[in-house]
């Protein structure tokens, strides 16, 4: 053992290196102009710990920091910290702290929050208020994250931790780990177990795409919306069908797949017409084309006969097309619109022609546009886009409601001679005695 050991004990990066390890985590080691750092996941979060110096240069001062970023939608947050000199004048100047109704722990700290009802559920649960009251110094908040130069999503902020000085004491490290896990725990999922919680998975499904970096990934979506996606077809709920529709097109290939087979999986009529558009989607998802997905899904969910069609009509066969114009309408004639920059667009652009799909011309003219004169699909797109312009501007029959009384044709009066030729009768004889 060398002498600075035996006088000062394990260095920072040997305490913080085991506490990666009780935690399961990961021990970054830090070099000249980065510091160390330990990373673990709990659920659906990463926690990162390490250290932060600020100050004007002349004057610094390091900090030892926790983070875990997380989806918070509603904007609620929170701060606490033990009472100090100038918490006490805040209080005098009519900065009021809430009130948790647990006297002992409303003494030993300072709580506020945007919503005291919640920041009283929160503190209500005794584990939070223990691992709290374990820690010598804690200054815990939600620091919210927004405008423009932000790295963060909308609706993500980041749960923090800070002290003073290095912590090297591996229990209470340990310790504001399981806190961190508990309170995330808590505002994200009301403390429930959430694996058969469907209201759960929709928010974790609605959470945003993608990851923040900083000198670590400290945020990523991908794992948990999929996951998400998964387990709402497990658990069968039409309730979750808008929210998986939501994510139909979304970046992440392999959420689509998720939510593609959760729908059939679900098996309800409203699944339907959330898949039919995709139908003609030009994109792949994870590997294979996305129409081909949504037709195994929509066979599954009964409508084989719909894919055909439609299949058949992209092939430029348009025999079944007027017997579908009714049912599911508005989504069949979407399909066609994302077929029209595909290979088979030019017969996505009859197809519209033929069932007088007049609501397709803006993303009929659209690919006119973008496609150039030699594109063997321009004659046929202008084609359609003239026929439906015919369509549309032929006169349509007024609605009821549109129709004036008093303008309505009325029947001509019989033909007969005019009452003023008439012969008219004698007068009575008068009765007057004059």
């Amino acid at each position: 053992m060398s002498i600075l050991k035996s006088l000062f004990g394990p260095s920072q990066k040997e305490i913080w290196r085991q506490l990666s390890r009780e935690v399961r985590g990961k021990f970054h080691e830090g070099g000249l102009l980065t510091s160390s750092a330990v990373q673990a996941r709990t659920a659906d979060w990463i926690i990162t710990l390490d250290t932060v110096t600020s100050g004007d240069g002349k004057m610094n001062q390091t900090f030892t920091r926790l983070r875990a970023p997380y989806f918070n939608p509603e904007g609620f947050w929170f701060e606490i910290y033990r009472p100090s000199l100038f918490s006490g004048l805040g209080k005098a100047l009519g900065m009021q702290d809430i009130r948790v109704g647990h006297p002992r722990f409303d003494q030993d700290f300072v709580i506020k929050g945007s919503d005291s009802r919640r920041v009283r559920r929160l503190f209500g649960n005794r584990r939070i208020r223990k691992l709290i009251d374990a820690q010598p110094r804690i200054h815990l908040s939600v620091k919210a994250h927004d405008g423009w130069l932000s790295k963060f999503p909308d609706g993500v902020d980041e749960l923090r931790f800070q002290a003073a000085g290095v912590i090297k004491d591996r229990a209470q490290l340990k310790t504001l780990f399981d806190l961190f896990a508990e309170v995330l725990r808590e505002v994200c999922h009301d403390g429930k177990a959430y694996e058969d919680d469907v209201r759960i998975h929709i928010r974790r499904l609605r959470a945003p795409g993608g990851r923040i970096e900083d000198k670590h990934i400290l945020w990523e979506s991908y794992g948990t919306r999929r996951d998400a996606a998964a387990a709402l077809g497990r658990l069968g709920d039409p309730a979750a069908i808008p929210a998986l529709a939501s994510v139909l097109r979304d970046e992440d290939e392999a959420l689509t797949v998720r939510a593609i087979e959760a729908l059939a999986e679900i098996g309800h009529r409203d699944a339907v017409a959330p898949l039919v558009p995709l139908l003609g989607a030009p994109g792949w998802a994870d590997g294979r084309p996305a129409r081909q997905r949504a037709a195994e899904a929509l066979r599954q969910l009964g409508e084989r006969g719909l894919v055909d069609t439609v299949a058949r009509a992209l092939g430029g066969d348009f025999e079944g097309l007027k017997a579908r114009d009714g049912e599911y309408r508005e989504e069949i004639v979407a399909a066609f619109a994302a077929a029209l920059g595909a290979t088979a667009g030019a017969h996505a652009a009859n197809a519209l022609a033929e069932i007088n799909a007049v609501e397709a011309l803006p993303q009929l003219r659209k690919t006119l546009r973008r496609i150039s004169t030699a594109d063997p699909r321009h004659e046929t797109v202008s084609r359609a886009v003239g026929k439906l312009e015919a369509r549309a501007a032929l006169p349509r029959a007024a609605a009821a409601a549109d129709v004036e009384v008093d303008t309505l044709p009325r029947a001509a009066r019989e033909p007969g001679p005019d009452d003023g030729t008439l012969p008219r009768g004698a007068r009575p004889p008068s009765t007057d005695p004059a």
